[in-house]
């Protein structure tokens, strides 16, 4: 199953991120090329601004509001999750909203692939700690970690880092 779970991943999920990735990046127009600070040179974004104004809203949408008219709120919280919210949700949540807030494998899709989730575990199965350390800075003590995330869905390994500042 894990053999289907990654090409599934090949084919249809990171070409979605990909997409958006590149939607989100282009939130403002550039209209003419231009150098950056670190030498690189950045083309022109209308195409992928115009798709952010359209395609990514429309899914951030759905992320966020599109599927709560569908669920039962009476007394100021969601009573029901009926089949075509979480279906609606799990739209925007895999386009846009993995884009926004992750949550998900970078690879499958699978909410079992959570990064940050994945890095709780103590046991070493599914997170592999690479280094850790703290660094005095101005705002304060940091404690940081860095390590390898497994998703147990597909079996694709991330690196992934965290600081509590």
């Amino acid at each position: 199953m894990k053999i289907l779970r990654y090409i599934y991943g090949w084919i249809l999920v990171r070409p979605r991120r990909w997409f958006f990735r590149n939607m989100i990046c282009a939130a403002y127009p550039q209209w003419k090329i231009k150098k950056e600070y670190d030498g690189r040179w950045s083309m022109p974004n209308i195409h992928w601004h115009i798709l952010y104004m359209t395609i990514f809203k429309f899914f951030k949408w759905l992320y966020y509001d599109g599927w709560r008219p569908f669920c039962d709120w009476t007394g100021g919280y969601r009573r029901t999750f009926p089949l075509i919210a979480r279906i609606i949700h799990k739209i925007g949540q895999t386009t846009s909203g993995y884009t926004i807030s992750s949550g998900e494998c970078f690879h499958c899709g699978s909410d079992a692939g959570d990064q940050f989730e994945l890095s709780e575990d103590e046991t070493g199965k599914y997170f592999k700690l690479i280094d850790y350390g703290t660094s005095y800075t101005p705002d304060g003590t940091d404690h940081w970690f860095r390590g390898i995330t497994i998703c147990p869905k597909c079996g694709h390994k991330e690196e992934y880092s965290d600081s509590s500042l």
